[in-house]
């Protein structure tokens, strides 16, 4: 019988055949190398040999007539007797057995999160099975309903007198007791054994999960807090039962071993069964459940002619997002070049939350060799014109080299992918920071008077004290800040051209307050609430506490550079003030920009773009770039200003 077939591109190696049920369930990441996985098969192995000895030494097994046997035997009669938990009192069993089955539900809750892709509420599934062992699920499930409901009813007076979070807590871990309390004393009355049971449910648990579901409402919506609610109460039903099997606590207590092996499962999972298989789910749901305009434009693909919000009739495919980052640096064939720094530590889950509950089918790859290939299955082509499948959330910083943040870009137009963010050759600019100030300049953008230096020999002519010294193509390189004296800038200047074997930049310092100016759009630049930071860069305050005036000129600015740069879809430029109260654009950011209180964000809050609606509004904008005619003029407010024709300043002296 012949088996469908798919290829697969695996880095450093050929292409290679596997069955396509193998290609959807199994997909090694490639984070765990041959020695971390040879200890994992070591550790299974181990614990395997050990249980089946104590299996084997048990009386009246048959004795198999193997070398060896003998003392495997022996050494599982050392074990049944030494390494076991049968000796616990009956009394104290049910809580050690808690203990010894807790990684069985952490690895039924990684299986349900990983690979099958249920969005659940953390790991209060295993929570509320303790609570479900308590009282029993029937008044469980009642239980956590009245106390769910009564919280979602109270949480909009929270909100609107502003508690912090651990104000809101105490406030529901309050309300849940009290509600608890009260049922202690209508079960007497009622003569109820089933309600006064209700008192003695876990109230903290109760808590955890009102929380829970009423900042998903608050997050994302309704549809989405019944949907991990519900998730996560059946996943803590299926834990409860299954650690209700007599035979499974028995063999828990008599073989502690087994904690590890599961230990062993969560990590290998993690490797190799991350497949996320129902994960399309939610967004499939919202987009038949959601009556809103919106969604029905996105599902009917009818948009008002002009619109940069909506959708023209043929981008029902631009329904899928490929969110790209860089998390890990292995997806090389070498070593070249300066290597960039890694994604690992900052979250991208909230930004792909976001675009789920908007209605996109979402799936984050890796900004490696690997990618072409996997969103050549992602995001086919258009069949009848071949244009883009979808679109790509470039968050990607590059692995390695001195063009690293092009890299991704270059490879989306080599392959005919539509992408966010700048081009290539956009990316380069910014990269390259004496063509970026000398862009400005030229574009009647004021910036820092900067000089370009190649040793320590080399003038910086008249730039006066402090300074700050960075190197040309290194954006993520920290600075340094050069106070009154020659030396210091000497050292920083050989530090610079040594370690990254380029020429440095120095300029103008100013220890002004900072101006982040948000902004989205092509054809039309929506400018956000300006968001000012101190001179420590400590305190932030949006709308920047400014004055008209002063607020339009960095409005003005900012445009402008955003124009010059060649930026795209959005971006956040920076603009610093001098002693004289004069802004001064110091960087462009378009990477790394969706922290959850990051500036970006609090500015888009601000201006009415709560984080879903900010990335469909930045996803949508893209599209249109698309979609829309070449060689467009950029309209900023009422005026219509061309795209300029960049050029280099001559001799790469001081700015304006």
């Amino acid at each position: 019988m012949n088996m469908a077939t798919t290829t697969v591109y695996q880095p450093g190696n050929a292409e290679v055949d596997r069955p396509a049920w193998r290609g959807r369930l199994v997909h090694r990441k490639g984070h765990i190398g041959p020695v971390g996985l040879g200890l994992l098969a070591l550790v299974i192995v181990v614990t395997l040999v050990m249980v089946s000895a104590r299996v084997f030494a048990y009386p009246g097994m048959p004795l198999p007539d193997w070398i060896g046997f003998a003392g495997l035997q022996q050494f599982g009669g050392f074990l049944n007797q030494s390494l076991t938990l049968e000796w616990v009192p009956p009394a104290d069993r049910a809580k050690i057995i808690y203990l010894l089955t807790l990684p069985t539900a952490a690895l039924m809750i990684t299986l349900a999160r990983l690979t099958f892709g249920i969005r659940i509420m953390g790991f209060r599934s295993i929570l509320l099975a303790v609570g479900f062992q308590e009282i029993g699920v029937i008044p469980s499930l009642a239980l956590t309903a009245a106390v769910v409901g009564m919280v979602l009813l109270a949480r909009p007076a929270m909100r609107r007198i502003q508690l912090p979070l651990f104000a809101r807590i105490a406030a529901i871990l309050s309300l849940a007791a009290i509600f608890m309390v009260g049922a202690l004393i209508l079960g007497p009355w009622l003569r109820s054994e089933w309600i006064w049971s209700v008192a003695f449910f876990p109230v903290i648990i109760l808590a955890m999960l009102a929380e829970g579901v009423a900042g998903t409402m608050t997050q994302h919506s309704g549809l989405a807090a019944a949907w991990r609610a519900g998730w996560t109460v059946a996943v803590a039903l299926l834990i409860a039962a299954v650690n209700q099997i007599p035979a499974l606590r028995e063999l828990v207590l008599h073989c502690p071993e087994l904690m590890v092996l599961q230990l062993a499962g969560i990590v290998l999972v993690s490797e190799f069964l991350d497949t996320r298989l129902l994960q399309e789910w939610p967004a499939r749901l919202s987009n038949s459940t959601d009556t809103s305009q919106p969604a029905k434009q996105r599902l009917s693909g009818k948009a008002a002619p002009g619109d940069a919000t909506s959708l023209t009739e043929d981008r029902q495919a631009f329904a899928r997002i490929a969110v790209v980052r860089n998390r890990s640096n292995t997806g090389v064939i070498g070593r070249l070049g300066v290597e960039g720094p890694s994604n690992s530590v900052q979250s991208i889950q909230h930004v792909v939350d976001a675009l789920r509950d908007e209605g996109y089918l979402v799936k984050v790859f890796e900004g490696d060799m690997s990618l072409l290939g996997e969103l050549q299955a992602f995001l086919p082509p258009d069949k009848v014109t071949q244009g883009p499948g979808g679109m790509v959330l470039n968050l990607a910083t590059g692995i390695q080299g001195s063009g690293r943040f092009s890299q991704i870009p270059a490879m989306l137009e080599l392959a005919g992918v539509a992408y966010t963010g700048p081009d290539a050759i956009g990316q380069m600019r910014m990269l390259d920071r004496y063509v970026f100030l000398s862009l400005l300049q030229q574009a009647d953008v004021p910036v820092p008077r900067f000089k370009l230096v190649s040793s320590r020999l080399d003038d910086t002519g008249d730039l006066e004290y402090p300074l700050v010294v960075r190197p040309r193509c290194e954006p993520d390189a920290k600075r340094t800040v050069v106070r009154n004296h020659r030396r210091e800038l000497t050292v920083a200047v050989d530090r610079i051209t040594q370690q990254y074997r380029q020429e440095a930049i120095v300029e103008t310092f100013f220890d002004g307050p900072e101006i982040r100016v948000s902004l989205l759009g092509n054809h039309a630049l929506e400018c956000l609430p300006l968001l000012q930071i101190d001179a420590t860069g400590t305190t932030k305050v949006c709308p920047a506490p400014i004055g008209a005036r002063l607020e339009e000129q960095i409005r003005a600015i900012a445009q402008r550079a955003y124009v010059a740069a060649g930026c795209r879809d959005y971006a956040r430029v920076d603009v610093r003030l001098t002693q004289f109260n004069e802004p001064r654009v110091v960087q462009i950011q378009h990477l790394d920009m969706f922290a959850r209180k990051g500036s970006f964000a609090s500015a888009a809050e601000a201006g009415g773009y709560p984080l879903r609606k900010l990335m469909r509004r930045i996803v949508e904008s893209a599209w249109s770039r698309y979609m829309s005619e070449p060689g467009k003029a950029i309209h900023i407010k009422d005026n219509v200003v061309k795209l300029p024709t960049p050029r280099l300043a001559e001799g790469g002296s001081a700015a304006a």
